[in-house]
């Protein structure tokens, strides 16, 4: 059961219609779901943090990261109210000052803080923080941007994920974790459903205020980085991140006993699958007639036991491939595998499958799109190329 709500009261949530990323219809829009939660009603002198969902340096046209018109919308309600914002995460991959500043940059970021006058995180430190609470991880490593805030805003995008089928509200906490220190946790949660679990005591360790979801324009498919934009038209708030993810399952088409970051919630009775949530606003009515397409991330019901749902994980996945005209040997995957599995030889990268646990790491952080999951990601002159390659090599 989610600390924000009674064990009498259905979760809720507020979803208000939106199809589009037009400046004023989006601040009218964000100052009514502000205004459904009393702690946001005045907040002079009060300091909020935006976490944002910044994955990469990606052109926020490509649906990956939180809209910066979204955000500045945010912004502008919460200067107007007497706050001042700072903006945070800590994206996939390295984590300093410089690489903070190419994705902020590439995200369209930088230029919403100077419109706005909101700060930018480029604290690159981090603390331990123990949470005896938590259901199955008691302890994390996040980052000091967290500390020295009143309140904490999530701004999640809606988009599936190929390993925990869903990314919202409930995984986007994963961003308070430093750097490449998430790959431990791949390492140490290689299970779908176990890693889902952390991700849920991380969330309730974090002590979130509100979710507010840019719900607009989200991604299915290969998510969170290579599937396909696709319109929700919505906006949606609430402070329990799992009933969030349950009713934008629902909305999208999506069947929550596929999606493991549910799942995890269903066993550990966070939340049921037929929960009831009570939906209030203009957008109450949005269900998705064209569906999203779930990833192919290769998922097993919660009923499977753990030590056969792994290996029918291990036998079922898709496994990423290295695209050898397009992979430059950067290192990025490398440095980002939680399996250790991959190296870089002759300046092209290698992936050992006896090692590879497919947390799709390599996959969502390429930035030369050099790792595939099936042929079809690639053209008939990346393929022959890889024949020719591995032939002589």
């Amino acid at each position: 059961m989610n600390p924000n709500r009674g064990p009498m009261m259905n979760p809720s949530v507020h979803i208000t219609r939106c199809d589009d990323y037009e400046p004023d219809v989006l601040k009218k829009q964000i100052g009514e779901h502000l205004a459904r939660y009393p702690k946001f009603d005045e907040l002079t002198g009060k300091k909020v943090l935006l976490k944002l969902n910044l994955l990469s340096a990606r052109d926020p046209e490509n649906a990956v990261t939180t809209h910066p018109v979204f955000v500045k919308a945010v912004i502008m309600e919460l200067s107007e109210r007497g706050a001042k914002v700072t903006i945070a995460d800590s994206p996939g991959g390295l984590f300093n000052e410089v690489a903070l500043q190419t994705v902020y940059d590439a995200t369209g970021i930088s230029k919403i803080a100077k419109e706005t006058g909101a700060d930018l995180n480029f604290n690159t430190s981090h603390h331990f923080r123990k949470f005896p609470e938590g259901r199955f991880t008691k302890n994390f490593i996040v980052c000091d941007y967290l500390n020295g805030h009143d309140l904490i805003i999530a701004l999640p995008k809606i988009k599936t994920h190929m390993l925990c089928g869903l990314t919202c509200a409930s995984k986007i906490m994963f961003g308070i974790v430093p750097g490449t220190e998430k790959v431990k946790y791949h390492t140490r949660f290689p299970d779908p459903i176990d890693f889902s679990k952390m991700l849920l005591d991380l969330t309730d360790a974090s002590k979130t205020d509100l979710f507010l979801v840019d719900g607009i324009i989200g991604m299915d498919g290969k998510g969170p980085a290579r599937g396909r934009p696709r319109k929700v038209g919505a906006i949606i708030s609430g402070t329990d991140p799992l009933a969030i993810d349950l009713h934008v399952a629902r909305m999208v088409g999506l069947r929550p006993d596929n999606i493991p970051i549910l799942q995890a919630g269903f066993q550990q009775g966070k939340i049921s699958e037929d929960e009831r949530i009570d939906v209030s606003g203009s957008g109450n009515e949005i269900f998705l007639k064209e569906k999203f397409k779930p990833s192919s991330g290769g998922i097993v019901s919660v009923l499977t036991p753990g030590p056969v749902r792994r290996v029918v994980i291990g036998l079922t996945t898709r496994k990423p491939k290295i695209s050898h005209r397009r992979c430059v040997g950067c290192g990025v995957c490398r440095a980002n595998c939680a399996g250790n599995a991959i190296t870089i030889r002759n300046g092209i990268a290698r992936i050992d499958y006896s090692k590879c646990i497919r947390c799709y790491c390599c996959h969502e952080l390429c930035p030369h799109d050099a790792v595939y999951l099936t042929a079809r990601e690639t053209g008939f002159l990346d393929r022959v190329i890889d024949i020719v390659y591995h032939v002589v090599a």
